[in-house]
């Protein structure tokens, strides 16, 4: 014992106890929060000393300091950003399945509205034990008189110092040789973080990913008009040619885009059985969309969002092009990039305007700027709403209320308009107050999967509401509407908890599992077109404006999409994911195995080399379908190409400000409903029973102020 006090006395004594410590950790979250995949025990081996080498490296930048006060803070300061970052991770891990990027972090000023709650939500009981390193070093340094970490004072060669040091890079080192044996290109195929925290560390990782950045930026100063020729050639030959039967099929008609937050494609059709053994049907009302003669809809249609979300998936649907392998296309770009993009083609290929609904404030995910880039008349964010008291949740504007409120600006819409509406209330973590509570929450031992039930049920209502609307008003005869899953709602880590509830065994959940689960609704409604189907083409986020733009009777070819239209009979049935994973009816691929997609049968020892190698070539002509949408976004190539019609955008403020005021004085506003209807609001038709709406005035404008309780 005396000799660990010794030990623990010298200055490299207490660097090696908070080495270890932050080691422990480490090594412990690897294991207990993040599924990293680790097997076989050349992994195993791997994932154990890989915290070393930069823990090591980071720590040691301490002893360069002469003085032991210095010293003390600077260890202290480092073993706490590390532990930060750690558990910064881990909580957003917990949700997302995945690790904080630098993209991420550096828009966070953008994305904190109702993050809080959510943050609670995700802790645990034992986070305290992430902390206990951190704790210990306050009370040697800063409550116990005689520490047992007292400074050593005897000063140490700089030289022993940088030994230290180089032993951290020389084990960095082994361990990038070790990560480049069993995972050859491992820094060169970054589709899927996992490997490099796997391989190589959390703090590594995030270097790694900092220098990444770094190098991203550079790309668009360097890029220039020759770099449009690969790019242009695969979008060309990528095209699909619209279907006769389709093509046109909605011209001229308005387009009311809704997404729907968190749905899944399960849930249609779906039937929660309740504690007493009775079946309630979750979303009656858009599983009886989804089934209409008048829809278009498709069972096979996966969302390819990535750590952008619901800001991805719109960038998936107005633009054709995929999110980032990292952060969000609207943080990072949407502020200078040019952007061919549905509001903007529609407006010059058919005079439609376009207006953006949405119950949250507009610099959440930068949508703001973002619309602004991407052409939008008009946006409605929180500023325009009343979103004071219960009439609000975490994300923004109860849905019903939302639906609602949003009347009093779409009537003003000079027609054709393009309105795109965004929908928060069955949004993780689950709330909702006791007095909109109409279902049962599920039976299980996890609160968001009890609740996510829950709120898909209340969006359901507010959605058929809406329709109701639509239709009495005489909107729904002239429109048509586009419905999309904008994510998952259950994330992966929560699949096998919610496995029995779709029939599964949760002892045999795997990644396989995990990717079908990936299927998002997808439905294209256009009343009164009676020859609706369900299709069960394989598709995903990326084909949407193509197929949308065709049943608008515009031509596609020209454009830089990398979607096809889904309904033509030249369509691709792979579908890429952004995490690097491909779909295809026969196949379904990750990095080194593949599955049968139908049973879920692992296959990948029932082929020879050869026809590997065949079967591969499906993953990486979707993986090359990824790398041209990079190159696309972060070298913001669409500077250099205005296909026909585009001239860019259009001559409009963009500044959302005294929107009302412009659309009084608009050159068309003779067009809309509103004026269509004598002057007469078309509110007094909207019938809905959310019962924050009982002392409502009627008509009442929200624009230029700053209700009570607005999310700031």
């Amino acid at each position: 014992m005396s000799n660990i006090k010794e030990l623990l006395n010298k200055r490299y004594g207490y660097f090696i106890l908070f080495l270890f410590l932050f080691w422990l950790k480490t090594y412990m979250a690897y294991w207990i929060e993040f599924s990293l995949g680790v097997s076989g025990i050349f992994e195993h081996i791997i994932l154990f000393i890989n915290p070393v080498a930069t823990g090591i490296i980071l720590l040691s930048i301490a002893l360069f300091f002469s003085s032991p006060s210095l010293r003390k803070w600077a260890m202290f300061i480092m073993l706490l950003l590390m532990t930060l970052l750690l558990y910064s991770n881990i909580l957003y891990y917990r949700e997302f399945a995945d690790f904080l990027t630098f993209n991420i972090v550096s828009g966070t000023n953008n994305v904190t509205t109702g993050l809080f709650a959510s943050i609670f939500e995700m802790m645990r009981i034992w986070d305290f034990l992430y902390w206990v390193d951190i704790m210990l070093f306050v009370y040697l340094f800063f409550y116990k008189k005689e520490a047992p970490l007292a400074e050593d004072k005897k000063e140490h060669k700089r030289r022993t110092k940088a030994m230290v040091t180089l032993v951290g890079v020389l084990l960095l080192v082994g361990n990038l040789i070790l990560a480049e044996i069993d995972r050859p290109q491992l820094l060169t195929r970054t589709f899927d973080r996992n490997y490099i925290v796997k391989y190589l560390g959390l703090n590594f990782f995030t270097g790694y990913d900092v220098f990444q950045s770094s190098q991203n930026s550079q790309m668009r100063v360097s890029a220039d008009e020759s770099d449009l020729g690969k790019v242009f050639n695969f979008s060309a030959e990528n095209h699909a040619a619209p279907n006769p039967e389709y093509f046109g099929a909605a011209e001229g008609r308005n387009v009311i885009v809704i997404g729907l937050e968190s749905v899944q494609q399960f849930l249609i059709d779906y039937e929660l059985e309740d504690e007493y053994g009775e079946t309630h049907e979750v979303m009656p009302f858009l599983s009886s969309i989804f089934d209409n003669e008048d829809s278009y809809s498709f069972e096979n249609f996966f969302h390819q969002t990535g750590q952008g979300k619901s800001s991805d998936a719109e960038v998936l649907g107005e633009l054709s092009l995929y999110g980032l392998p990292k952060g969000s296309v609207f943080q990072s770009l949407g502020s200078t990039n040019t952007f061919h993009s549905a509001p903007n083609i529609l407006a010059q290929h058919g005079g439609y305007t376009s207006a953006a609904f949405h119950g949250n404030v507009g610099s959440f995910w930068n949508r703001t700027d973002t619309y602004r880039s991407f052409g939008y008349d008009f946006f409605f964010d929180a500023e325009f709403y009343d979103v004071s008291g219960d009439r609000s949740m975490e994300y923004g504007l109860k849905d019903k209320l939302f639906f609602h409120d949003s009347v009093e600006y779409l009537e003003q819409l000079p027609q054709p308009f393009y309105s795109k509406f965004l929908t928060v209330s069955h949004h993780f973590p689950y709330p909702l107050d006791e007095e909109n509570v109409e279902f049962p929450a599920a039976q299980t031992e996890d609160d968001t999967i009890n609740n996510y039930f829950v709120t898909a049920h209340y969006a359901d209502q507010a959605l058929e509401e809406f329709f109701n609307y639509l239709k009495s008003s005489g909107l729904y005869e002239d429109s048509i509407i586009v419905m999309y899953g904008d994510h998952y709602g259950i994330s992966d880590m929560r699949n096998p908890e919610l496995a029995p509830l779709v029939g599964e065994d949760p002892e045999e959940w795997n990644q396989y599992h995990d990717t079908q689960m990936q299927r998002v609704p997808f439905i294209m409604h256009v009343p009164g077109v009676g020859n609706g189907e369900v299709f069960d083409t394989y598709s995903g986020q990326v084909d949407m404006l193509p197929t949308l733009m065709h049943l608008l009777g515009m031509e596609t070819d020209g454009y830089l999409f990398m979607g096809q239209d889904i309904l033509s009979e030249e369509h691709d049935n792979t579908v890429p994911l952004r995490n690097g994973r491909v779909v295809t009816p026969q196949y379904t691929f990750f990095e080194q195995e593949i599955y049968d997609t139908e049973s879920g049968e692992a296959l990948q020892d029932q082929f020879t080399e050869e026809e590997l190698e065949e079967l591969y070539r499906y993953r990486d002509e979707a993986r090359e379908e990824l790398s041209h949408s990079n190159e696309i976004l972060m070298k913001d190539l669409l500077r250099f190409y205005n296909p026909e019609p585009l001239d860019g955008l259009k001559e409009i403020d963009y500044l959302y400000r005294d929107q009302l005021d412009i659309l009084e004085d608009h050159p068309d506003k003779e067009t809309s409903l509103i004026e269509q209807n004598d002057g007469e609001s078309s509110m007094k038709l909207y019938e809905t029973d959310a019962p924050e709406l009982e002392e409502y005035e009627s008509g009442a404008s929200y624009e230029g102020s700053n209700p009570p309780g607005r999310p700031e």
